[in-house]
């Protein structure tokens, strides 16, 4: 039987793993980017979305009217007017709309993105999710394995009269709780592994990877916070959402001034020779944009408020996320070094059959074993899950 000295050898090497499995992930994540549906429908949303915002910045359309106009018996002649018309808004308008158009533009982008890193992110985790069960199906074939040989063992030597029925059943039960974490851990295993495909748009993935990705060594917290918050494209989305409230600002004072009109008219009848001249007008702003300064103020004092908040509640996040990474580490340096101290499954069956320990005892530290080893591999999955996050403005 393979001992568990070279398994917990393996488990030590789990924090410094090969490339193999990053290049594995990056390959994944690669593919999850090119044929994730949601994706895909999302950037059709965000070209259409910049189209959108490109609409307002034109200038009105031109109007045309033609007036045709007949006499009476005893002035039977006719008349008509035609008149060609634009409207404009004061000056200054045109030049808020265009860079409001490019404010909104950026603005949908950096949404975009930040979609497409969430979704990465979603897909690392679910890869760091599979590693983790494979590691837990290899320690659970290894204890199903163990408790199949020794309820084979035990049968012989209950036959023999060498052993008891109380023993007999004790591992039974053992064999039993084995096949069954077993069946989970498939169950739960097949099902990541399916989600992994869904995200690559239903296409199969070939990911086999049993390691996690090499581990990014924690930089100190302010720079990590500082990295993180000039790159996150969602904290960005709300800085342009700020930057355009403020345009939305300025626009609404240049809406609010007198918008002119000007154009062509011509008036022709058949007792007399046609006229041509200009058109000029102007609006006077009395009620139209009544309160919409204010509205847009206040739109804008809202999103200065809303960047504040979401940006105090990342580094908050952010802090919490590392000071968990931390303990991690440490937990994970520590079980590893337990570990490699505990008695093994393969002594533990020896003293057992040379009646150093009773069933009872034996049962006690096999479950102890078992435990201290699924406890080290939640460990290093969480630690591995929240780096994920920590480090996700790099995707």
């Amino acid at each position: 039987m393979k001992t568990y000295k070279l398994y917990i050898l393996g488990l030590m090497l789990l924090g410094t793993l090969t490339t193999r499995a990053q290049n594995s992930i990056d390959h994944v994540l690669k593919s999850i980017e090119a044929n994730n549906k949601s994706l895909q429908a999302n950037q059709k949303m965000t070209d259409a979305q910049k189209l959108e915002a490109q609409t307002g910045k034109f200038l009105a359309n031109p109007s045309v009217e033609w007036e045709q106009m007949w006499g009476n018996r005893n002035n039977p002649g006719s008349e008509y007017t035609l008149t060609v018309k634009q409207s404009l808004d004061f000056p200054s308008a045109y030049t808020n709309k265009n860079k409001l158009a490019a404010l909104k533009s950026n603005t949908i982008g950096f949404q975009s993105a930040a979609y497409r890193q969430q979704l990465l992110l979603t897909a690392k985790q679910t890869c760091i999710e599979i590693i983790y069960l494979r590691k837990q199906k290899a320690l659970l074939d290894e204890r199903l394995s163990n408790a199949e040989a020794m309820f084979s063992h035990y049968k012989k030597r209950f036959k023999s009269g060498d052993a008891n029925q109380l023993e007999l059943n004790k591992i039974q039960l053992e064999l039993l709780n084995a096949q069954n974490q077993s069946r989970m851990n498939q169950a739960a295993l097949t099902a990541a592994e399916e989600q992994l495909q869904n995200l690559n748009g239903g296409t199969s993935i070939t990911f086999d990877a049993t390691e996690y990705p090499m581990s990014e060594n924690l930089i100190a917290l302010e720079q990590l916070q500082a990295a993180f918050m000039e790159a996150d494209p969602s904290l960005k989305s709300l800085t342009g959402d700020q930057e355009i409230a403020n345009r939305e600002v300025k626009l609404s004072r240049s809406l609010a001034l007198p918008k002119f009109d000007v154009g062509y008219k011509r008036n022709a009848a058949t007792d007399h020779v046609a006229s041509n001249g200009f058109v000029v007008g102007v609006s006077i702003p009395l009620f139209e944009n009544k309160n919409t300064v204010k509205r847009a103020k206040a739109q804008a004092e809202f999103a200065t408020a809303s960047l504040a908040d979401n940006r105090l509640n990342l580094q908050t996040n952010l802090r919490q996320l590392y000071q968990q990474a931390e303990a991690l580490q440490i937990s994970r340096a520590d079980y590893a070094k337990v570990l490699q101290q505990q008695r093994n499954v393969e002594l533990l069956n020896k003293a057992l059959n040379a009646g150093q320990l009773s069933v009872i005892d034996y049962f006690t530290e096999l479950s102890t074993f078992y435990d201290s080893q699924q406890s080290y591999l939640d460990v290093e999955k969480e630690y591995h899950s929240i780096l994920a996050q920590l480090y996700q403005y790099k995707l």
